[in-house]
């Protein structure tokens, strides 16, 4: 397995053979999924940890439904090419045609997703780096330029299957680089957690707030200074996690607004975890005041939010007293006791 790991990596006419040939059905696919069980822990094991903690502490379905999003998210695009490289790998396959062949070939294809994915993560947890848009967007564009060279490879292995030759220590030596790199993952991801253990920690009513730090959103529509949920010390702070395609999210604004009128020394804070640009746009259009936050899918996945609206009151000890899931409480009820 490690060396077809570095056969896709140094030799993917090689590894592709390896696919293709009949006798190897099957293998390619269980691969990538071994692949994909490494990915998911070495870059995604801080979220994974977070939402068990979520399921244990608060609530058993909101911990599966945190797992569920952290793996919809690390893996629908990859899963998604690989769906799409099989049906072209079978539709250009001519008298070879064969399905299952198609999506042993494929599964070699997108393992540069992975490869990069796991790379560019690694590296980024290691130093602490602040990654920019331009940046990722080069790093996707590597990744899937890559993948579609073995797509093209794979078509012409699919017609016309090549015999590899024997030796193959180079690929031995890639694919042990790949465990490495992903034991790097791993260990970067297990030093972040124990120095950090209290930033995963999922809220529950009762509980001293999570901090956190979020940009804000400027009038023009940019991420602007940050706002910390210390600079509400003192004040009764009331959280909404929102997006700006929820109906039940935006329907609940205006009474914010009204909150937020009604009790001045209070602090309402809505959290966008959509599209902040747009969140800016409807901000502007509606005439609303509060403070608008950019969320990230740490601090959502740390107040439990696993559907909107999602609505958090805090009291002035900076203790979670109520959590609205969904909607439908009268919030005037709720903040008015805690301003006694």
């Amino acid at each position: 397995m490690v060396e077809r790991f570095g056969l896709a990596l140094v030799r993917p006419r090689e590894a592709l053979a390896l696919a293709g040939n009949r006798r190897n059905a099957g293998r390619s696919g269980s691969d990538l999924l071994l692949a994909f069980v490494v990915l998911v822990v070495a870059t995604q094991l801080r979220a994974i940890v977070g939402a068990v903690w979520l399921g244990a502490a608060v609530e058993p379905v909101l911990g599966v439904r945190a797992i569920i999003r952290v793996l919809t998210d690390a893996l629908t695009v990859d899963l998604g090419f690989l769906v799409l490289s099989a049906l072209i790998l079978w539709a250009s396959a001519g008298p070879r045609r064969e399905l299952g062949r198609a999506f042993d070939l494929a599964c070699v294809a997108v393992l540069p997703l992975l490869f990069v994915d796991l790379a560019a993560t690694t590296v980024v947890f290691a130093f602490s780096l602040t990654v920019g848009s331009g940046v990722m967007m080069t790093l996707s564009a590597i990744a899937y330029a890559w993948t579609g060279v073995l797509v093209a490879l794979a078509v012409i292995q699919a017609r016309r299957p090549p015999q590899p030759p024997s030796e193959r220590s180079l690929a031995r030596k890639a694919g042990w680089g790949i465990v490495v790199l992903a034991v790097l993952g791993v260990a970067v991801q297990g030093i972040w957690l124990a120095r950090n253990l209290e930033r995963v920690q999922p809220m529950t009513q009762g509980d001293p707030a999570p901090a956190f730090v979020l940009p804000k959103v400027t009038q023009d529509g940019k991420l602007g200074e940050a706002f910390t949920l210390e600079s509400t010390k003192g004040k009764v702070t009331v959280l909404d996690f929102w997006a700006t395609w929820c109906n039940p999210c935006l329907k609940a604004m205006p009474h914010l607004e009204k909150l937020q009128k009604d009790f001045p020394d209070i602090a309402v804070v809505t959290i966008n975890i959509d599209d902040f640009k747009e969140a800016r746009a409807i901000f502007a259009e509606k005439g609303y005041q509060l403070t608008l936050l950019a969320g990230d899918q740490a601090t959502s996945q740390r107040y439990g939010v696993d559907a909107i609206p999602h609505t958090v009151v805090i009291d002035r000890e900076g203790r979670v007293r109520r959590v609205v899931r969904g909607g439908g409480v009268d919030l005037h009820s709720v903040v008015a006791p805690l301003l006694k």
